[in-house]
Parts: C-alpha cells; sequence; structure tokens
C-alpha cells in the first residue's frame, strides 16, 4: 500500500469514528442541534475522503469534483454546528452563496478550464476563511473559554492556517506534476494531523457542555432554575470568605411566600409552580449581576447581596414585596400572594451559611409573627 491510500484510510477512518460517536452522542445526550450538524459533517467528509480516493487512483476528474463539493458541504457543516452551538445568527445565504461561488469556481477549475493552480487554490481558500470565521464564531461572550472550548478554537484555527497554507503553495504549481512537492508535503504532514486534532476537540468540547450541564443540574432547582441548597450553600462559601478577605459587607435575604400553601390546596400545584416560577423571577429580576439567588425548598429562597448592608438589601427586597401582589397566574384571577422577607448582615464571626442563616430566618419568623407580608431585619428584630 502506498503513502498515498495510507493518508486516505487514516482520514476516512477519522472521519468515520467521528460519525459514530457524534451519533452516540446526539442520540444519548440531549439531540443537540450543533451535535447533529457536526455528525452530518463528518458523515459527509467519510463520503468526501472516499471521492478523493477515486479521483487519486482512477485519474477522474468527476470524482475530483465531487471531493471538492463534500469538502464544501463538510466545512460549511461544521461552521453551522459552530454557531448554533454559540446561539449566534445562523443566515444561511452568508454560507449557501461563497459556497456555491466556490463550487462553481472549482468545477470551470476542472472542467472547461483546466487550472491546475485554481485547482490547489479555491477548495483550500474557502475552507481556510471558513475555519477562520468558524473559530471566531466560538469565542465565548461575558465569559472565559473552557478548556474544551480552548482547544477546539486552536485546533480550527490550525487547520485554517493549513488550509490556507495549502492554498498558497497552489501558487507554485506550473504543470501536472511541477510544482506539486510543497503541496503534497504540507498536506501529507500536516492535514492527518490536524484533521485528527480537529475532530477530537469537537468531542471534547460535546463532552465538557454535557459536563457543564450535569453540574448544573446538581446546582440548580429544576423548576425555578435558580441555584438549589446545594448551589447556594457552594455559592455562599465563596461569597463569605471574598467578604471577609476583602471586609466587604454581604447581606442575606430569607424570604417565603405568605398564602402560598391556600393557593396550592385551593388552585392545585400547577397554579402553586406558577407562582414559585414568578416569585424566583421577581428575586432575580431585583438583583444584580453577580448577586446570588437560590431556593432553600418548598416557598422558601435565599439571596446573597454582594457589598450590601441589611438596610439597602431590604430597600432591594421592597420592590419585589410590591410586586408580588400582581403576579399574574393562569386561571388563577386572584392569588392572594404576599410575601415576607427576613434580612441580616455578615458580622466579623460569621464563618458559614448557617451562621447567617440563623438569624436571618429569626428575622423572617418575626416578620411572619407581626403579620405577614413585610421586611424585618434581623438587628431591629433582635
Amino acid at each position: 500500500m502506498n503513502a498515498a491510500a495510507i493518508l486516505l484510510s487514516l482520514l476516512f477512518g477519522t472521519a468515520t469514528v467521528m460519525t459514530v460517536a457524534m451519533t452516540v452522542a446526539w442520540l444519548h445526550f440531549g439531540r443537540q442541534r450543533h451535535v447533529l450538524t457536526w455528525t452530518a459533517s463528518y458523515a459527509v467528509g467519510m463520503l468526501q475522503w472516499i471521492a478523493n480516493a477515486g479521483g487519486y487512483f482512477l485519474k477522474s476528474p468527476g470524482w475530483f469534483i465531487v471531493t471538492g463539493v463534500g469538502l464544501i458541504i463538510s466545512g460549511s457543516l461544521l461552521a453551522i454546528g459552530v454557531r448554533q452551538r454559540s446561539g449566534k445568527p445562523l443566515r444561511l445565504p452568508a454560507f449557501a452563496i461563497p459556497a456555491a461561488l466556490a463550487t462553481l469556481g472549482m468545477g470551470l477549475a476542472i472542467g472547461p478550464v483546466g487550472s491546475q493552480i485554481m485547482q490547489g487554490l479555491i477548495i483550500p481558500t474557502y475552507v481556510g476563511v471558513l475555519l477562520a470565521v468558524s473559530a471566531i464564531s466560538l469565542w465565548p461572550r461575558d465569559r472565559r473559554f473552557t478548556p474544551p472550548e480552548l482547544v477546539f478554537f486552536v485546533a480550527l484555527l490550525a487547520f485554517a492556517l493549513v488550509q490556507l497554507a495549502l492554498a498558497g503553495s497552489a501558487l507554485l504549481i506550473r504543470g501536472p506534476e511541477i510544482g506539486k512537492d510543497l503541496y503534497r508535503l504540507i498536506f501529507s504532514i500536516f492535514m492527518p494531523t490536524i484533521y485528527v486534532a480537529t475532530a477530537v476537540t469537537a468531542v471534547l468540547v460535546v463532552a465538557g457542555d454535557l459536563a457543564q450541564q450535569l453540574r448544573k443540574q446538581i446546582r440548580h432547582d429544576p423548576l425555578t432554575q435558580v441555584l438549589n441548597r446545594r448551589g447556594l450553600d457552594e455559592a455562599a462559601a465563596q461569597a463569605i470568605a471574598q467578604a471577609r478577605r476583602h471586609k466587604r459587607r454581604l447581606a442575606l435575604v430569607v424570604c417565603d411566600l405568605d398564602g402560598f400553601k391556600a393557593l396550592n390546596d385551593g388552585h392545585g400545584h400547577i397554579a402553586g409552580d406558577q407562582a414559585l416560577r414568578g416569585f424566583a423571577a421577581l428575586l432575580v429580576s431585583a438583583v444584580r449581576r453577580g448577586d446570588v439567588v437560590g431556593r432553600l425548598g418548598g416557598d422558601e429562597f435565599g439571596l446573597l447581596l454582594l457589598d450590601t448592608a441589611d438596610v439597602c438589601a431590604a430597600e432591594v427586597m421592597e420592590r419585589v414585596r410590591a410586586e408580588v401582589a400582581h403576579l399574574a397566574l393562569a386561571d388563577v384571577p386572584v392569588t392572594g400572594l404576599r410575601a415576607s422577607f427576613g434580612v441580616t448582615e455578615l458580622t466579623d464571626t460569621d464563618m458559614y451559611l448557617e451562621d447567617m442563616f440563623a438569624r436571618a430566618d429569626a428575622a423572617l419568623y418575626s416578620a411572619k409573627k407581626d403579620g405577614k407580608d413585610r421586611i424585618t431585619i434581623w438587628s431591629e428584630a433582635a
């Protein structure tokens, strides 16, 4: 078996393994659109490498045209999947029009024009630019790269550079065999490595996304999408440590819905779930980014307000208290819902959330005892 056969077998095998891996990932891990798109990309890649082998060994222009079309489709699907995953707008004409132009140019280069320079230039240039755009699309907004994202980003950029290097070396081609040595050298040395690297890092991204989803499920309440008790405990440990280290204030609010049991008993759990989701949304909208909202259980919630004194936290909760009565629930014209709040502030002796929680809960109990629908600060209640 010659070197070309070994090389094409490796590339075909990589595409096959990736197609199977992505199919399994799509079937069993949430059926996300971008994973399905990447599956299609590598499935087309399988066919493209078969066509490439046919063109190479049979010296058939038709097979080379199929190879070029496969490269265009496979690269486009990879880029589309990246944009789907990033949640950025997907404008199909922006992919379809350049792909059609590249296909037309390739057909002319292989057919009527018969230019080997164009044959070696058009497809690598198109794929290289497409991969560079994909890498840019992968760049996260409002956060840092995760480790799998970073290695995938680097792999995409490296793949783009290899393709552009192939395009540049194609300019040296002067005949059927003249000037092709550099092109073949770049392809044989770098293409298998970078193709495998891109495939492996794409799998790492899918696995990393799955791990992140699992971590979110462990730390978040599925009904209200705020932190659960475990997530709140973890966030509180970090917030308390930061506040103590930098001598900053930290307020804790414990609150629940007045009349929630009556709503549940009178209108069913669906209405109760709607009330909890609506109350959680009010709490999230009232605090700043970086503050922490969690569900402690039942209709009880806890909030950590960073760099905030207890009096200021009470003022923030006053807006929530005023809006609770206006929560709109389907099929429940009058909810009768109100909310009570207990507020405390971090002291020098507080080490854990439980230290603050005991005071905030006592303040909440005082608010309930004094008539509900009110905010009580622990220092005043004490």
